[in-house]
């Protein structure tokens, strides 16, 4: 598990000024993923839409599993729970992060009433796919690729031009009948247990470094210990402590890389109150001791 993206992310994308975001990503050596492209399961208010210029991925949405493939159209609303695996070695997407604050118009005209407010209050939602057999795939792809790359080269004024480039193609997706109904989207049981699933592992990262137990969870989410074990297993295949214990070794290997602080300070920090239980865990996670990982090439 890497902490950065097992919860709701805090990255900032784009600037207060421009908070548009395009983002290349591509596998391979000499790449910042060498072996195949993985994000862990997270969140972000950020509505997101991905491109894919080559390969397969596995994306989890909402705790359901999607294959996409080479020209397919990913669409994430803000909050949707989602994990995106590369499933060959060499792939390539274009990613365009943007905030859905600046779709916002101060004057309430009909574009405002009858596509913008839907979507920012989440009664409308954006399909999760666009795939290139689709009756309008070829137009959403021919507003889509220039917004890509007028993000990621940004060349000289090209912020307000991309924004008005978003706007039309989200116009052109809701006269089309491409939006979603949120009611269409997720069933209430889905929707509370996606929610619960945030809840709690929010509260373990604020709170990792006090005692957590069993119960403290339950609470988070209004449940009895039992039934939260189960729900939180079935989405992530592992118990609530083990979750937890993970997520407390990896804010220690970021003490280690980061500070001087002793292995003692550092499990202490991190909520083990058994340094001897700490060093066994990181062992047990890591393949190595805190001292060997201090040590190790970063």
């Amino acid at each position: 598990m890497h902490h950065d993206f097992s919860l709701k992310e805090q990255v900032a994308h784009g600037t207060q000024k421009n908070p548009i975001s395009g983002l290349p990503f591509r596998t391979g050596k000499g790449t910042g993923y060498e072996n195949r492209f993985f994000v862990e399961r997270h969140w972000h208010h950020y509505i997101e839409i991905i491109y894919i210029v080559k390969g397969t991925y596995q994306f989890e949405i909402n705790l359901e599993e999607f294959r996409l493939e080479t020209g397919d159209i990913c669409f994430l609303n803000g909050e949707d729970l989602h994990q995106i695996t590369g499933l060959e070695a060499i792939t390539a997407h274009d990613v365009l992060l943007f905030d859905p604050k600046i779709l916002k118009f101060s004057y309430m005209d009909e574009f405002s009433e009858q596509v913008i407010e839907p979507l920012l209050d989440h009664k409308h939602l954006l399909p999760h796919f666009l795939h290139p057999n689709h009756s309008h795939y070829a137009e959403v792809r021919s507003r889509l690729l220039p917004l890509l790359e007028l993000a990621v080269k940004k060349p000289e004024r090209w912020y307000v031009p991309c924004k008005l480039g978003l706007i039309e193609l989200l116009y052109f997706m809701q006269t089309c009948g491409l939006f979603l109904s949120a009611d269409e989207a997720l069933s209430p049981a889905d929707r509370q247990k996606i929610e619960r699933y945030k809840k709690m592992v929010s509260y373990m990262e604020t709170n990792y470094p006090q005692t957590i137990t069993l119960q403290d969870l339950g609470n988070v989410v209004s449940c009895n210990p039992q039934y939260m074990c189960r729900f939180f297993r079935e989405i992530t295949g592992t118990s609530p402590m083990q979750y937890l214990i993970s997520l407390r070794v990896e804010h220690a290997c970021s003490l280690l890389r980061r500070t001087e602080k002793s292995v003692l300070e550092i499990s202490l920090d991190c909520g083990f109150e058994n340094v001897s239980y700490f060093i066994r865990k990181f062992r047990q996670l890591k393949g190595c001791t805190p001292g060997e990982y201090r040590n190790s090439p970063g």
